[in-house]
């Protein structure tokens, strides 16, 4: 489960101020995303709860398919690569099967990364909005006080994937996230393409 660290909070501006420059800064605070009819992210889509376990790549439910390119419309919005990506999707896959828990089931954890309120990550309603939790993965959220994943794996292009998850999520199993690398760059080849960016 993701953890904090007040060693990274205090770089974590200066950092993403270094990587996207000041006028990418100014665009993350908006916290309520309108709705994109082309796409379908409606406010619902993104606090929807679905609570059926499992995953099968090729045998996922309509809620994870979304779910799936909700993240890719996400990393591409933020102007993110392939790589975030992968890492992004390999992390929502471990933690939730891809689908966006509302009952607590670990602790206070809920959501599609499994970010507990008590760790920094955001409030209750947050941590299970499906945006907010995407950018505070990312380190992009000015909701949590967690670092994310360009706070504390900025170099993650020269990491392997599993390992820049890890850094992030700070997991007792941290052989997973590699082991659903193939699984997420699967969905990226079958999405990214017809996917188009969120920006709001």
């Amino acid at each position: 489960m993701p953890a904090t660290s007040t060693a990274a909070l205090s770089r974590r501006h200066l950092l993403l101020a270094g990587m996207f420059g000041a006028t990418a800064l100014a665009g993350l605070g908006t916290l309520a995303p309108s709705a994109r009819a082309e796409e379908g992210w409606t406010e619902e889509f993104m606090t929807r709860d679905e609570t059926r376990e499992g995953f099968l790549l090729d045998a996922m439910d309509d809620w994870q398919v979304d779910n799936a390119k909700f993240i890719i419309a996400v990393i591409k919005g933020h102007e993110l690569d392939e790589e975030a990506a992968i890492i992004t999707l390999a992390t929502a896959i471990v933690e939730s099967w891809l689908r966006n828990y509302e009952p607590a089931v670990d602790h206070d954890s809920g959501g599609l990364f499994q970010q507990r309120p008590s760790m920094g990550w955001g409030s209750y309603d947050e941590v299970r909005h499906k945006k907010r939790a995407i950018d505070a993965f990312l380190g992009l959220g000015d909701h949590s006080e967690a670092p994310g994943l360009l706070d504390l794996a900025p170099d993650y292009h020269d990491r392997e994937p599993g390992e820049a998850a890890q850094a992030v999520q700070i997991s007792a199993h941290p052989e997973r996230y590699a082991e659903q690398i193939p699984a997420a760059r699967t969905l990226w080849d079958r999405y990214a393409e017809d996917v188009s960016p969120y920006t709001d």
